[in-house]
């Protein structure tokens, strides 16, 4: 297991001022949030590299500013848009791959949906195979507001197509009035990448440590499930004080997965 910090985290600091936040704190990899489509653009992702270089940071993951258009572009019927939105994700894995990063964080369609599981799974497989001749891994998150809100959406997903793989997020249990160990067995060995945060009741997203998690019997239970992925911490900004709880966090993570 890789332990890491988001980029997320520092929201609304600029992506470039997060990522050398991060490296100052001395976190050894993190995810990147995307936050503008200028960041798309070649010279500033090569300015991102740099800064990860010379703080000796991996990148892990990117995660896209453009998962609330994911309905639109990939779920709808008009079949032109998928074609441009898996063009579109391809800006995503080429900045990717200059980063080092092999894995891209997927939402989905909206909670509302009423598409068959067939023809969801049918839409997502192509993205899914646009990642991988790109090098690139499509891992679908738990999010509370999206369709793969619940354990048995993801099992669903599965029986259509085994090989998907998935992002984990505790944050997005809490809110969506499931449990970590539901998601986690409906998930499976799919589960490549892990959104850390802890919680308490009436407070679903804490820093390690000021929440009622048993960090370590959650990475354990993980790894007993075939898990051996990233573990990210990923907070909001309203939900810690000093930049210092990102590093304590940090080092809790990487305690647990040492120990």
């Amino acid at each position: 297991m890789i332990a890491g910090v988001s980029t997320s985290c520092l929201y609304p600091e600029k992506t470039e001022q997060a990522l050398l936040c991060l490296g100052r704190m001395q976190i050894g990899a993190a995810e990147i949030f995307l936050n503008a489509p200028s960041e798309w653009e070649e010279p500033f992702v090569r300015e991102l590299g740099k800064i990860a270089a010379d703080h000796g940071i991996r990148i892990l993951s990117l995660h896209p500013f453009t998962s609330g258009l994911e309905p639109l572009l990939f779920f709808s019927d008009y079949e032109r848009r998928l074609y441009d939105g898996i063009e579109l994700y391809k800006k995503y894995f080429y900045t990717a791959n200059l980063l080092g990063a092999d894995i891209l964080v997927f939402h989905g369609d909206r909670k509302e949906s009423s598409r068959p599981i067939g023809f969801y799974a049918e839409r997502f497989a192509r993205l899914i195979e646009a990642g991988r001749a790109m090098g690139i891994t499509v891992a679908h998150e738990n999010v509370a507001r999206c369709v793969g809100c619940a354990p048995g959406f993801f099992r669903a997903l599965r029986g259509q197509l085994p090989q998907a793989k998935f992002v984990l997020d505790v944050k997005q249990c809490i809110r969506a009035g499931c449990s970590t160990e539901d998601m986690l067995e409906a998930m499976g060995d799919g589960v490549i990448h892990l959104h850390l945060s802890d919680h308490a009741p009436g407070r679903d997203c804490l820093p390690l440590g000021e929440g009622t998690m048993d960090l370590a019997a959650l990475l354990k239970q993980m790894q007993a499930a075939g898990f051996d992925g990233n573990v990210v911490l990923e907070l909001y900004r309203d939900n810690y004080g000093t930049y210092s709880q990102l590093a304590d966090s940090y080092r809790q993570i990487l305690g647990c997965i040492n120990g």
